[in-house]
């Protein structure tokens, strides 16, 4: 009997071959860019459209400068395209830790959302960190 169960379970396909059934979407994904404890802003995508804006902490103080790409504090960006500010967040597919991820996720491999929050949390270029607000 235990040699048919190990027989049974070695012709089992491993987990990581398996087609991923479900998964929890987050429809509209919300994100803070944050630095040090405070609120810099917001990155949404509403599944077309990203769109960053400026937390009302960031509004109302003068220490940090605006951001490159956005330079009015008031204004809400939006954009199709993911702005070079995070989209350089995200590393290369040919990084191991992201080549492992899409190995068993590989319907991921365009889901910026979905490796912004995975891999986009800290970046070199900049000291700010972003995070899922959930």
């Amino acid at each position: 009997m235990l040699k048919q169960f190990k027989k049974y379970i070695k012709s089992q396909r491993k987990a990581k071959d398996l087609p991923c059934t479900y998964e929890q979407v987050n429809h509209n994904p919300n994100f803070k860019l944050k630095y040090q404890d405070d609120i810099i802003g917001y990155l949404n995508y509403d599944g077309s459209v990203w769109s960053f804006d400026y937390s009302e902490w960031f509004k109302n103080q003068d220490d940090l400068q605006p951001l490159f790409e956005f330079p009015a504090k008031e204004k809400v960006y939006k954009s199709v395209e993911l702005w070079p500010f995070f989209e350089s967040r995200i590393p290369s597919i040919k990084q191991p830790k992201v080549q492992a991820y899409l190995e068993t996720h590989p319907s991921d491999r365009n889901n910026k959302v979905k490796l912004l929050e995975l891999f986009g949390i800290t970046s070199v270029n900049n000291p700010y960190k972003l995070v899922l607000n959930l």
